[in-house]
């Protein structure tokens, strides 16, 4: 059984985070030991939310109490999603080296959150975005950005697809295993479709599926795909099937959100194609 740490938010109410990568792996066979960078009451787009964020040297207090029971050995994977101080960010390094030391074939995945809509661009402050586009960038085996954050780990205004290949190729000059782009928006080939890229250093590979009008666009969607990818990643599956296997259960989960007319994912509802998909949106080879 493969074992992931998996580092970011968790809300008690509806789905992102930890509360939707957990069990999205889990239903993968993945073993996961889930550190909430911060614990909240729902996602900031509802009113009146509320939480608490982690405080600086708590994960690093986590990490070695685990390190003294032994729990590192084990672990094969390490995610990073939203955080919420940029001490924070340190602390996942830290533990990133210090996992990678007992497991030297152990990946680091980082979704390196900084925000959802590239029209508004982020509003963190500039210490976490630093420590994606600085820090995490550079040790990172696999980013899954969405199209804001590429923007602004490469330091390219994106309009179009061609700018999304631009801002590929830029990033692709870390030793980085594959960058997945999990939501190409108005840069995308066409705005009929929801469309993805994976790009490794030797190939590239363009995904599209259905776009599904919600009057509240879902959330938790990046979330679900990283973690599955991952989790795939881990049990032996080539990069580019990992890439089709999480895109298409993410697309079951919002086929189904969708005929509920919910708001919130619906992962339970969803949950037997979340584990086994079926595969019928395939990626397409690309050339950068």
């Amino acid at each position: 059984m493969k074992t992931v740490l998996s580092i970011q938010s968790n809300v008690v109410y509806g789905y992102a985070g930890n509360k939707v990568s957990t069990l999205a792996m889990q239903l993968q066979g993945v073993e996961v030991m889930p550190i909430h960078t911060v614990q909240l009451s729902s996602n900031t787009v509802y009113p009146h939310y509320d939480g608490i964020v982690l405080g600086a040297k708590q994960i690093t207090r986590i990490v070695n109490s685990l390190e003294k029971i032994g729990g590192l050995k084990s672990i094969d994977a390490i995610i990073s999603g939203y955080i919420g101080l940029a001490e924070q960010g340190e602390e996942i390094l830290e533990a990133v080296n210090k996992i990678k030391y007992y497991n030297p074939n152990a990946i680091y995945v980082c979704d390196p959150v900084m925000g959802g809509d590239i029209n508004k661009g982020s509003s963190l402050p500039q210490g976490i975005i630093d420590f994606f586009t600085k820090q995490a960038v550079k040790q990172a085996d696999y980013i899954t950005p969405n199209l804001l954050e590429l923007q602004i780990l490469s330091d390219i205004e994106i309009k179009t697809f061609n700018d999304v290949l631009n801002a590929i190729k830029t990033l692709q000059k870390q030793s980085i295993k594959a960058i997945l782009v999990k939501n190409l928006v108005h840069a995308g080939k066409t705005t009929d479709l929801f469309e993805m890229v994976l790009a490794t250093p030797t190939q590239n590979y363009h995904l599209a599926r259905p776009l599904y009008d919600f009057p509240h666009r879902p959330l938790g969607v990046g979330d679900l795909i990283c973690s599955l990818f991952t989790a795939h990643l881990i049990n032996g599956q080539s990069q580019l099937m990992a890439f089709e296997l999480a895109a298409n259960a993410a697309n079951h989960v919002l086929e189904i959100t969708k005929q509920k007319e919910a708001r919130e994912l619906a992962i339970i509802d969803a949950q037997a194609w979340i584990k086994k998909p079926d595969l019928r949106y395939r990626g397409m080879e690309l050339m950068l």
